[in-house]
């Protein structure tokens, strides 16, 4: 595990291992090694035996992203590793201030249209970060121009947003799913390809017009060189922990989106996003 305690990362094992663990019959032991955005426990897990028995936990940002920005310590390649089974899934919010004039994506949009390039003040996380790069392709795909704040997380992002200091932005769903529930802020739409039970109001970006998907998602992978059986054998147990009730139940409360993807379609969500990013991060000049 790269990532810190008490994270969607961290979260997306701890609530399924003693599922799995009992279907595998067979103990699942979580160490955190946190580093660099995970990029530490990944280049050590990629050496590890490819015996089914040293697992890891990836981010989206993780395997997509930090390989283009960070070459020089990224010592991982794409065919290093082989993914198992996609365990969550969670989506970026577009969000706007409560009194904002800005009620869908199109709405936004025809205003930096129609008003001079920069206008409209975004909050984003990091240049390159999952909260940056949709709003990087709105503006390929319509020829507009956002001015960017960074912030150092999507708390800030949403108490610019609620004191009216910023037009916009993207803040993880746990961050602003709770702020958005209550009206502190307004949801333009969700970057994701289906609605939230959470939040069933809330139409995604696509539903408007505009295909963009934006978040970060956990994927269980293993060494490359793993056996096919045993591969077999870890993504059916994942796949079953996920549909336990009580795995459900504490997702729910935790507000953290279970989404089961198998290894074939992990694969091709990462490759996607993979070429995505590089291209996009090539043209921001974050590329190395």
């Amino acid at each position: 595990m790269g990532y810190g305690p008490g994270g969607g990362s961290d979260l997306s094992i701890r609530l399924t291992e003693g599922a799995a663990s009992r279907l595998l019959g067979q103990k699942i032991v979580i160490a955190n090694r946190a580093g660099a955005g995970g990029t530490v426990a990944m280049n050590q897990f990629v050496r590890a035996a490819p015996d089914g028995y040293t697992l890891a936990i990836g981010a989206m940002a993780t395997l997509t992203v930090q390989p283009h920005m960070s070459p020089e310590t990224v010592l991982y390649k794409t065919d290093d590793y082989v993914p198992v089974a996609q365990l969550t899934s969670i989506p970026n919010l577009l969000i706007v201030p409560p009194n904002s004039p800005f009620k869908t994506v199109s709405e936004l949009v025809d205003f930096a249209k129609k008003n001079p390039p920069g206008r409209l003040k975004v909050g984003i996380t990091s240049p390159g970060a999952t909260t940056h790069l949709p709003f990087v392709q709105m503006e390929k795909l319509y020829g507009i121009k956002f001015t960017f704040i960074p912030h150092k997380s999507s708390d800030p992002i949403v108490t610019a947003l609620m004191g009216s200091q910023i037009d916009g932005g993207a803040a993880d769903l746990a961050a602003a799913g709770p702020k958005v529930q209550a009206g502190a802020v307004r949801a333009v739409g969700l970057f994701a390809a289906k609605r939230l039970p959470a939040l069933p109001n809330v139409p995604t970006l696509k539903e408007q017009g505009v295909d963009i998907e934006a978040g970060f998602y956990n994927v269980l992978l293993a060494p490359k060189g793993t056996p096919e059986p045993v591969l077999a054998t870890l993504q059916q147990a994942f796949r079953k922990a996920l549909e336990d009730p009580d795995v459900i139940d504490k997702a729910a409360k935790a507000n953290l989106p279970l989404e089961f993807l198998g290894p074939r379609e992990s694969r091709e969500r990462l490759a996607r996003n993979y070429e995505t990013f590089g291209t996009l991060l090539g043209e921001l000049g974050l590329k190395k």
